[in-house]
Protein backbone atom coordinates (compact mmCIF):
# COMPACT_ATOMS: atom_id res chain seq x y z
CA UNK A 1 0.00 0.00 0.00
CA UNK A 2 1.63 3.29 -0.79
CA UNK A 3 3.20 5.18 1.89
CA UNK A 4 3.40 1.89 4.11
CA UNK A 5 6.94 1.26 5.23
CA UNK A 6 8.00 -1.51 7.22
CA UNK A 7 11.90 -1.46 8.19
CA UNK A 8 13.80 -4.71 9.59
CA UNK A 9 16.47 -3.98 11.77
CA UNK A 10 19.08 -6.80 11.34
CA UNK A 11 21.67 -5.33 13.10
CA UNK A 12 19.32 -5.82 16.29
CA UNK A 13 17.76 -8.79 15.32
CA UNK A 14 21.06 -10.91 14.38
CA UNK A 15 22.36 -9.71 17.49
CA UNK A 16 20.05 -11.17 19.57
CA UNK A 17 19.45 -14.69 17.75
CA UNK A 18 23.72 -15.15 18.16
CA UNK A 19 23.18 -14.11 21.90
CA UNK A 20 20.34 -17.14 21.87
CA UNK A 21 22.67 -19.64 20.04
CA UNK A 22 21.30 -19.24 16.79
CA UNK A 23 18.10 -21.77 17.96
CA UNK A 24 15.34 -18.69 18.75
CA UNK A 25 14.27 -15.50 18.14
CA UNK A 26 11.83 -12.87 19.99
CA UNK A 27 11.13 -9.97 17.75
CA UNK A 28 8.63 -7.14 18.09
CA UNK A 29 6.59 -4.98 15.71
CA UNK A 30 7.08 -1.73 16.77
CA UNK A 31 4.04 0.13 14.81
CA UNK A 32 4.31 4.48 13.57
CA UNK A 33 0.60 5.64 14.15
CA UNK A 34 -2.16 3.34 14.92
CA UNK A 35 -1.39 0.86 17.70
CA UNK A 36 -4.20 -1.23 16.15
CA UNK A 37 -1.96 -3.73 14.43
CA UNK A 38 -1.81 -7.31 17.17
CA UNK A 39 -4.43 -9.02 13.93
CA UNK A 40 -2.37 -8.00 11.36
CA UNK A 41 0.93 -8.89 13.10
CA UNK A 42 -0.87 -12.83 13.68
CA UNK A 43 -1.95 -12.44 9.75
CA UNK A 44 2.05 -11.19 9.33
CA UNK A 45 3.40 -14.44 10.95
CA UNK A 46 0.90 -17.02 9.24
CA UNK A 47 2.00 -15.42 6.00
CA UNK A 48 6.03 -15.32 6.49
CA UNK A 49 5.30 -19.31 7.76
CA UNK A 50 3.57 -20.22 4.67
CA UNK A 51 6.03 -18.32 2.83
CA UNK A 52 9.27 -19.99 4.47
CA UNK A 53 7.54 -23.17 3.75
CA UNK A 54 7.20 -22.77 0.43
CA UNK A 55 10.42 -21.91 -0.30
CA UNK A 56 11.65 -25.36 1.64
CA UNK A 57 13.00 -23.58 4.79
CA UNK A 58 11.30 -26.14 7.38
CA UNK A 59 13.73 -24.86 9.81
CA UNK A 60 12.26 -21.64 10.35
CA UNK A 61 8.64 -21.31 12.10
CA UNK A 62 7.58 -18.80 14.58
CA UNK A 63 4.42 -18.71 17.00
CA UNK A 64 3.51 -17.67 20.17
CA UNK A 65 2.37 -14.01 19.18
CA UNK A 66 1.88 -11.66 22.10
CA UNK A 67 1.06 -8.01 22.88
CA UNK A 68 3.39 -5.29 24.67
CA UNK A 69 2.95 -1.51 25.11
CA UNK A 70 5.79 -0.78 22.73
CA UNK A 71 4.07 -3.47 19.65
CA UNK A 72 2.86 -7.15 19.45
CA UNK A 73 5.72 -9.63 20.11
CA UNK A 74 6.38 -13.65 18.33
CA UNK A 75 8.87 -16.69 19.50
CA UNK A 76 10.93 -17.68 16.00
CA UNK A 77 10.74 -21.02 17.42
CA UNK A 78 13.21 -22.57 15.02
CA UNK A 79 15.69 -20.12 13.39
CA UNK A 80 17.65 -22.24 10.90
CA UNK A 81 20.07 -20.96 8.37
CA UNK A 82 20.06 -17.33 7.62
CA UNK A 83 18.81 -16.88 4.72
CA UNK A 84 15.42 -18.72 5.46
CA UNK A 85 15.56 -16.55 8.88
CA UNK A 86 15.93 -13.36 6.83
CA UNK A 87 13.43 -14.91 3.84
CA UNK A 88 11.03 -14.78 7.12
CA UNK A 89 11.25 -11.03 7.67
CA UNK A 90 10.81 -10.30 4.33
CA UNK A 91 8.21 -11.91 3.92
CA UNK A 92 6.58 -10.90 7.32
CA UNK A 93 7.57 -7.33 6.58
CA UNK A 94 5.61 -7.23 2.79
CA UNK A 95 2.27 -8.45 4.94
CA UNK A 96 2.31 -5.57 6.83
CA UNK A 97 2.94 -3.04 4.21
CA UNK A 98 0.21 -4.63 1.89
CA UNK A 99 -1.88 -3.89 5.16
CA UNK A 100 -1.31 -0.50 5.58
CA UNK A 101 0.91 -0.89 8.43
CA UNK A 102 4.79 1.14 9.19
CA UNK A 103 6.91 0.73 11.36
CA UNK A 104 9.93 -1.15 12.48
CA UNK A 105 10.81 -4.83 13.15
CA UNK A 106 13.52 -5.25 15.67
CA UNK A 107 14.49 -7.65 18.73
CA UNK A 108 12.31 -7.90 21.73
CA UNK A 109 12.85 -7.34 25.08
CA UNK A 110 12.64 -10.51 26.90
CA UNK A 111 13.42 -11.03 30.85
CA UNK A 112 15.05 -13.69 32.19
CA UNK A 113 13.84 -14.56 36.18
CA UNK A 114 17.20 -15.22 38.52
CA UNK A 115 18.75 -18.32 38.22
CA UNK A 116 17.95 -19.50 42.37
CA UNK A 117 14.42 -19.62 41.19
CA UNK A 118 14.29 -20.34 37.41
CA UNK A 119 17.02 -23.38 38.33
CA UNK A 120 14.46 -26.15 40.36
CA UNK A 121 16.35 -24.93 43.32
CA UNK A 122 13.66 -23.41 45.45
CA UNK A 123 11.52 -26.54 47.21
CA UNK A 124 7.85 -26.85 46.86
CA UNK A 125 5.77 -23.69 48.23
CA UNK A 126 2.51 -22.93 49.75
CA UNK A 127 0.34 -22.42 46.74
CA UNK A 128 -3.32 -20.97 46.73
CA UNK A 129 -4.93 -23.24 43.57
CA UNK A 130 -8.65 -21.10 42.79
CA UNK A 131 -11.14 -21.50 40.03
CA UNK A 132 -13.26 -18.47 39.01
CA UNK A 133 -16.57 -18.48 38.31
CA UNK A 134 -16.44 -18.28 34.07
CA UNK A 135 -19.05 -17.50 31.55
CA UNK A 136 -21.77 -19.80 30.63
CA UNK A 137 -19.36 -22.71 28.89
CA UNK A 138 -22.12 -25.20 28.10
CA UNK A 139 -22.49 -23.62 24.26
CA UNK A 140 -18.92 -24.07 23.40
CA UNK A 141 -17.09 -26.80 21.72
CA UNK A 142 -14.51 -28.87 23.80
CA UNK A 143 -11.37 -26.98 21.74
CA UNK A 144 -13.13 -23.34 22.60
CA UNK A 145 -13.78 -24.17 26.24
CA UNK A 146 -10.18 -25.48 27.06
CA UNK A 147 -7.99 -22.49 25.23
CA UNK A 148 -9.55 -19.14 26.73
CA UNK A 149 -10.12 -17.33 30.30
CA UNK A 150 -13.82 -17.52 29.93
CA UNK A 151 -14.23 -14.67 33.32
CA UNK A 152 -16.28 -11.97 32.44
CA UNK A 153 -14.48 -8.87 31.70
CA UNK A 154 -15.59 -6.76 34.94
CA UNK A 155 -14.46 -9.52 37.21
CA UNK A 156 -11.83 -10.02 35.56
CA UNK A 157 -9.94 -6.76 36.52
CA UNK A 158 -11.05 -6.81 39.67
CA UNK A 159 -9.11 -10.24 40.16
CA UNK A 160 -6.11 -8.91 38.25
CA UNK A 161 -5.73 -5.53 40.57
CA UNK A 162 -6.58 -7.04 43.42
CA UNK A 163 -3.11 -9.76 42.43
CA UNK A 164 -0.64 -6.90 42.32
CA UNK A 165 -2.36 -5.53 45.26
CA UNK A 166 -1.51 -8.75 47.22
CA UNK A 167 1.92 -9.49 45.88
CA UNK A 168 3.69 -6.09 45.54
CA UNK A 169 5.89 -5.40 48.32
CA UNK A 170 8.84 -3.05 48.62
CA UNK A 171 11.83 -3.04 46.99
CA UNK A 172 10.90 -6.07 44.84
CA UNK A 173 11.88 -6.45 40.92
CA UNK A 174 8.89 -6.78 38.93
CA UNK A 175 8.32 -9.80 36.07
CA UNK A 176 4.68 -9.66 33.89
CA UNK A 177 4.28 -12.55 31.45
CA UNK A 178 1.14 -12.77 28.82
CA UNK A 179 1.10 -15.38 26.70
CA UNK A 180 4.45 -17.04 26.38
CA UNK A 181 6.63 -13.56 26.87
CA UNK A 182 7.90 -12.04 29.68
CA UNK A 183 9.56 -8.90 30.32
CA UNK A 184 10.95 -6.36 32.73
CA UNK A 185 8.29 -3.45 34.24
CA UNK A 186 9.69 -0.63 35.88
CA UNK A 187 5.64 -0.23 37.20
CA UNK A 188 4.08 -2.57 39.95
CA UNK A 189 0.89 -1.92 39.11
CA UNK A 190 0.53 -4.04 36.24
CA UNK A 191 -3.24 -4.84 36.64
CA UNK A 192 -4.91 -3.62 33.31
CA UNK A 193 -1.81 -5.76 31.75
CA UNK A 194 -2.83 -9.10 33.60
CA UNK A 195 -6.02 -8.19 33.11
CA UNK A 196 -5.76 -7.77 29.36
CA UNK A 197 -3.56 -11.07 28.98
CA UNK A 198 -5.89 -13.10 30.44
CA UNK A 199 -8.66 -12.01 28.01
CA UNK A 200 -6.64 -11.94 24.78
CA UNK A 201 -4.32 -14.97 25.61
CA UNK A 202 -6.09 -16.48 28.44
CA UNK A 203 -2.58 -16.35 30.39
CA UNK A 204 -1.02 -13.90 32.21
CA UNK A 205 0.49 -13.34 35.07
CA UNK A 206 3.24 -11.18 37.19
CA UNK A 207 6.27 -12.55 39.90
CA UNK A 208 7.11 -10.22 42.44
CA UNK A 209 10.75 -10.69 43.55
CA UNK A 210 13.89 -10.41 45.53
CA UNK A 211 17.13 -12.18 45.77
CA UNK A 212 18.46 -11.67 49.07
CA UNK A 213 16.76 -12.08 51.39
CA UNK A 214 14.78 -14.58 49.05
CA UNK A 215 11.25 -13.60 48.43
CA UNK A 216 8.73 -13.79 45.81
CA UNK A 217 5.03 -13.75 45.36
CA UNK A 218 2.98 -14.77 42.08
CA UNK A 219 -0.07 -15.10 40.75
CA UNK A 220 -0.90 -16.48 37.14
CA UNK A 221 -4.52 -16.59 35.54
CA UNK A 222 -4.88 -19.63 32.99
CA UNK A 223 -7.42 -20.93 30.70
CA UNK A 224 -10.98 -21.40 32.34
CA UNK A 225 -11.25 -18.55 35.06
CA UNK A 226 -8.13 -21.27 37.02
CA UNK A 227 -5.64 -19.10 39.11
CA UNK A 228 -2.53 -19.76 41.26
CA UNK A 229 -0.99 -17.55 43.76
CA UNK A 230 2.02 -18.64 45.72
CA UNK A 231 4.73 -17.24 48.26
CA UNK A 232 8.03 -17.72 49.12
CA UNK A 233 9.56 -15.89 51.89
CA UNK A 234 12.77 -17.04 54.03
CA UNK A 235 11.96 -14.77 56.70
CA UNK A 236 8.55 -15.32 56.95
CA UNK A 237 6.51 -18.22 59.64
CA UNK A 238 5.21 -21.12 57.29
CA UNK A 239 1.81 -19.42 59.20
CA UNK A 240 2.36 -16.32 57.71
CA UNK A 241 2.67 -17.49 54.61
CA UNK A 242 -0.02 -19.73 54.71
CA UNK A 243 -1.82 -16.34 56.13
CA UNK A 244 -0.99 -14.35 52.64
CA UNK A 245 -2.06 -16.95 50.25
CA UNK A 246 -5.77 -17.62 52.13
CA UNK A 247 -6.25 -13.92 51.75
CA UNK A 248 -5.68 -14.39 48.04
CA UNK A 249 -7.59 -17.19 47.99
CA UNK A 250 -10.41 -15.92 49.43
CA UNK A 251 -10.46 -12.32 48.18
CA UNK A 252 -13.78 -13.52 45.91
CA UNK A 253 -15.28 -15.59 47.65
CA UNK A 254 -19.30 -15.18 45.56
CA UNK A 255 -17.38 -15.19 42.59
CA UNK A 256 -15.41 -18.50 43.07
CA UNK A 257 -16.34 -22.53 42.22
CA UNK A 258 -13.57 -23.71 44.15
CA UNK A 259 -10.45 -23.41 45.99
CA UNK A 260 -7.58 -24.89 48.26
CA UNK A 261 -4.10 -24.48 49.35
CA UNK A 262 -1.36 -26.92 49.12
CA UNK A 263 2.36 -27.06 48.67
CA UNK A 264 3.63 -27.14 44.59
CA UNK A 265 6.62 -25.91 42.84
CA UNK A 266 7.60 -22.59 43.18
CA UNK A 267 6.05 -20.47 40.79
CA UNK A 268 3.65 -22.66 39.82
CA UNK A 269 1.59 -21.16 37.00
CA UNK A 270 -1.50 -23.41 36.46
CA UNK A 271 -3.55 -26.20 37.73
CA UNK A 272 -1.63 -28.72 35.27
CA UNK A 273 0.81 -28.42 38.26
CA UNK A 274 -1.02 -30.63 40.05
CA UNK A 275 0.68 -33.79 37.83
CA UNK A 276 3.66 -33.01 40.01
CA UNK A 277 2.25 -31.60 43.55
CA UNK A 278 2.69 -33.80 46.60
CA UNK A 279 0.70 -36.01 47.31
CA UNK A 280 -0.55 -37.32 44.66
CA UNK A 281 -4.37 -37.31 43.85
CA UNK A 282 -6.12 -40.07 45.56
CA UNK A 283 -8.24 -41.08 42.57
CA UNK A 284 -7.87 -39.08 39.89
CA UNK A 285 -5.18 -37.58 37.39
CA UNK A 286 -4.54 -34.17 36.47
CA UNK A 287 -5.74 -34.38 33.24
CA UNK A 288 -9.13 -35.43 34.82
CA UNK A 289 -9.56 -32.47 36.32
CA UNK A 290 -8.55 -30.03 33.71
CA UNK A 291 -10.54 -31.79 31.24
CA UNK A 292 -13.60 -31.77 33.41
CA UNK A 293 -14.02 -27.80 34.15
CA UNK A 294 -17.52 -28.06 35.10
CA UNK A 295 -17.43 -29.91 38.04
CA UNK A 296 -15.29 -27.60 39.78
CA UNK A 297 -18.63 -26.31 41.79
CA UNK A 298 -19.17 -29.73 43.21
CA UNK A 299 -16.25 -32.20 43.51
CA UNK A 300 -13.06 -31.22 45.00
CA UNK A 301 -9.42 -33.26 43.28
CA UNK A 302 -8.46 -33.60 47.21
CA UNK A 303 -8.85 -33.30 50.53
CA UNK A 304 -6.78 -30.36 51.95
CA UNK A 305 -5.92 -28.24 55.13
CA UNK A 306 -8.20 -25.63 54.02
CA UNK A 307 -10.43 -24.64 51.19
CA UNK A 308 -13.29 -22.55 49.53
CA UNK A 309 -16.02 -24.78 48.74
CA UNK A 310 -19.76 -24.22 47.42
CA UNK A 311 -22.99 -25.91 49.06
CA UNK A 312 -23.18 -28.76 46.63
CA UNK A 313 -19.18 -29.35 47.88
CA UNK A 314 -20.72 -29.85 51.30
CA UNK A 315 -23.51 -32.22 50.45
CA UNK A 316 -21.05 -34.97 48.84
CA UNK A 317 -19.20 -34.91 52.58
CA UNK A 318 -19.08 -37.58 55.00
CA UNK A 319 -18.56 -35.85 57.94
CA UNK A 320 -16.94 -32.31 58.38
CA UNK A 321 -17.69 -32.29 61.84
CA UNK A 322 -13.94 -31.85 63.08
CA UNK A 323 -14.03 -29.01 60.67
CA UNK A 324 -13.90 -25.46 61.58
CA UNK A 325 -16.83 -23.98 58.73
CA UNK A 326 -17.47 -20.34 58.12
CA UNK A 327 -19.82 -19.40 55.94
CA UNK A 328 -18.78 -16.47 53.30
CA UNK A 329 -21.98 -15.64 51.76
CA UNK A 330 -23.52 -16.55 48.63
CA UNK A 331 -23.27 -20.26 49.32
CA UNK A 332 -19.72 -20.36 49.80
CA UNK A 333 -18.09 -21.70 52.72
CA UNK A 334 -13.97 -21.84 54.28
CA UNK A 335 -13.61 -25.26 55.15
CA UNK A 336 -10.38 -25.16 57.69
CA UNK A 337 -8.56 -28.10 59.84
CA UNK A 338 -8.67 -27.15 63.33
CA UNK A 339 -5.19 -28.03 63.93
CA UNK A 340 -2.98 -26.70 60.39
CA UNK A 341 0.76 -27.86 61.58
CA UNK A 342 0.24 -31.24 60.22
CA UNK A 343 -1.27 -29.83 56.69
CA UNK A 344 1.80 -26.83 56.21
CA UNK A 345 4.41 -27.15 58.36
CA UNK A 346 6.22 -29.29 56.02
CA UNK A 347 5.68 -30.02 52.57
CA UNK A 348 4.03 -33.07 52.89
CA UNK A 349 0.85 -32.91 55.05
CA UNK A 350 0.84 -36.42 57.59
CA UNK A 351 -0.44 -39.47 56.33
CA UNK A 352 -2.80 -40.33 59.04
CA UNK A 353 -4.03 -36.60 58.71
CA UNK A 354 -4.48 -36.76 54.73
CA UNK A 355 -6.11 -40.42 55.56
CA UNK A 356 -8.90 -39.04 58.04
CA UNK A 357 -9.57 -35.84 55.95
CA UNK A 358 -10.15 -37.93 52.88
CA UNK A 359 -12.48 -40.20 54.53
CA UNK A 360 -14.17 -36.96 55.93
CA UNK A 361 -14.58 -35.46 52.36
CA UNK A 362 -16.08 -38.82 51.76
CA UNK A 363 -17.88 -38.35 48.43
CA UNK A 364 -16.61 -34.82 47.38
CA UNK A 365 -13.31 -35.84 46.45
CA UNK A 366 -13.26 -36.47 42.66
CA UNK A 367 -13.40 -40.19 40.42
CA UNK A 368 -13.10 -41.55 37.68
CA UNK A 369 -16.49 -42.56 38.10
CA UNK A 370 -18.36 -39.18 38.83
CA UNK A 371 -16.56 -38.15 35.37
CA UNK A 372 -18.54 -40.67 33.76
CA UNK A 373 -21.35 -40.31 35.34
CA UNK A 374 -21.39 -36.03 34.89
CA UNK A 375 -19.86 -35.90 31.33
CA UNK A 376 -18.59 -32.06 29.94
CA UNK A 377 -21.91 -30.34 28.31
CA UNK A 378 -20.11 -29.39 25.46
CA UNK A 379 -19.21 -33.25 24.95
CA UNK A 380 -22.59 -35.06 25.69
CA UNK A 381 -24.26 -36.34 22.51
CA UNK A 382 -27.39 -34.48 21.39
CA UNK A 383 -30.96 -35.91 22.81
CA UNK A 384 -29.25 -36.64 26.07
CA UNK A 385 -30.59 -35.84 29.96
CA UNK A 386 -28.80 -32.69 31.34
Amino acid sequence: MPGAEVEVVWTSLSKAWRKAQYEELWLQFRPRGSKDVFEAVEAAVQVANQAVLDSGWDDVFTEGVSDSVAGPVALMSRAGREEGVRCWFAAFAQHLESVGKSGRVTAAPEAFLPEWLSGGQVPQQLTAFVSYQTKDLTLLDAEEERRTWHVPEALTAQIADAATAWGRFEGADVYLYRNIHQIRSKNPDVGPAIAAGAIKFAMAGVTYLRSKPRRFTSASMSPLGRTCYGVMDDTMSWQDRLAQVSRAMTAFPVDTDLAFIRHSKALTISWSDLAGARPALPHVEEHHVRYNRHLNGQYIPDAHGIQLLTDAHLKHANDLSDWNIIDLGGGKHLVQAKDLQPWYATIDPEPETLAKARADFGGMILTEQIIADIPPPWSRPAGLPE
